[in-house]
């Protein structure tokens, strides 16, 4: 079946739920960073989102993962349905309790789907009673392989598996369409493997000019693994686009600054910057003393990387004198000889 322009976000609105903080369970609207994120892929890539080769350096708790993983749902479940081709997905977390944690979201993403496209929209997935009635019906009926906390498979032959990264299970035959590397810059580096040799080596699954790959995490030390691929994607020197989505891109980040608290200057570096933005942030930064909390909401790229580690130099200093490097305007190689 030859490729078609998928409405994503409209498919994502109309059939999914989360489960917000408080428990409530939700239609899947996505959020100002996401929709913001969704808008610069569409414009890379063009609607049909292939092939996609993302290092996303963001800052904590925007839904990245619930929005990749949902963009791959609707791969997988179209494709169980015949209008798109069939699609073989991996997500790979830091922790198994993340990893649960992605599996649990992935199955209420098709279980909200099938209540509301297997009932002609008559059910919802708020609607304990009709989880419990209908739900077992409809699974059975859409899946072939439903076993909990790893893998499903669709009766047509797609796959959607979460898996720990390190895992003995962690892929390197076979075929891919989509891999998900969540809080891959965290991943451990082990004498049985390290995260160069588990990432590069599962992505081989995935055909050059197909499917697509996210590696999507916050920032960490400047000399591990994702901080070598962000730079090279930076500097043009791989397949892959880097992105960072610094903290004030979240609306939801915000709170009222008190009327006699005088703005840093750290925040002049920030253009349309409001002054509730900038009391958030440096509150939730302990008055911008807090390493961990500025790495986790970090104002610029070299400085979620900074953060991450111990450097001998002032931070400050580090931040300042980058920010200050330009790209030579021509660069050339001279010879010289007596």
């Amino acid at each position: 079946m030859s490729e078609k322009i998928i409405d994503y976000k409209g498919f994502i609105e109309k059939y999914f739920t989360i489960t917000t903080i408080d428990g409530q369970i939700v239609p899947m609207i996505l959020n100002d960073v996401q929709n913001y994120y969704y808008n610069l892929i569409l414009k890379d890539y063009g609607r049909k989102l292939t092939p996609i080769r993302e290092n996303i350096l963001k800052s904590r708790r925007f839904g990245f993962s619930s929005l990749i993983d949902a963009i791959f749902c609707v791969d997988f479940i179209l494709g169980e349905i015949g209008e798109a081709n069939l699609s073989n997905a991996s997500v790979y977390s830091y922790k198994q309790k993340d990893t649960d944690e992605l599996f649990k979201r992935v199955n209420q993403f098709i279980d909200s789907y099938l209540l509301i496209a297997y009932s002609k929209g008559e059910l919802h997935y708020e609607d304990s009673e009709a989880r419990r009635k209908y739900l077992p019906a409809f699974r059975a009926k859409f899946l072939k392989k439903d076993v909990g906390g790893t893998i499903i498979e669709g009766q047509n032959g797609s796959i959607y598996d979460c898996l720990t990264a390190g895992a003995k299970v962690s892929g390197r035959g076979g075929t891919r369409q989509n891999i998900h590397w969540s809080e891959v810059a965290f991943y451990n580096n082990t004498e049985i493997l390290d995260a160069r040799e588990l990432v590069i080596g599962a992505e081989k699954q995935v055909s050059d000019g197909v499917g697509k790959i996210f590696r999507e995490t916050t920032g960490n030390v400047a000399d591990n693994f994702f901080a070598e691929q962000y730079q090279a994607g930076k500097d043009g020197r791989s397949q892959f686009k880097s992105r960072f989505l610094a903290w004030h891109l979240f609306g939801a980040y915000s709170s009222k600054a008190p009327s006699d608290w005088e703005m840093p200057a750290y925040y002049s570096q920030i253009p349309n910057i409001t002054r509730d933005q900038a009391y958030w942030h440096y509150t939730k930064t302990n008055g911008l003393t807090s390493k961990l909390e500025m790495r986790e909401f970090p104002t610029t790229d070299t400085e979620a990387f900074l953060l991450g580690g111990d450097p001998y130099f002032s931070d400050d200093a580090i931040v300042y004198y980058n920010s200050c490097e330009k790209t030579p305007i021509k660069e050339g190689n001279y010879v010289s000889a007596l």
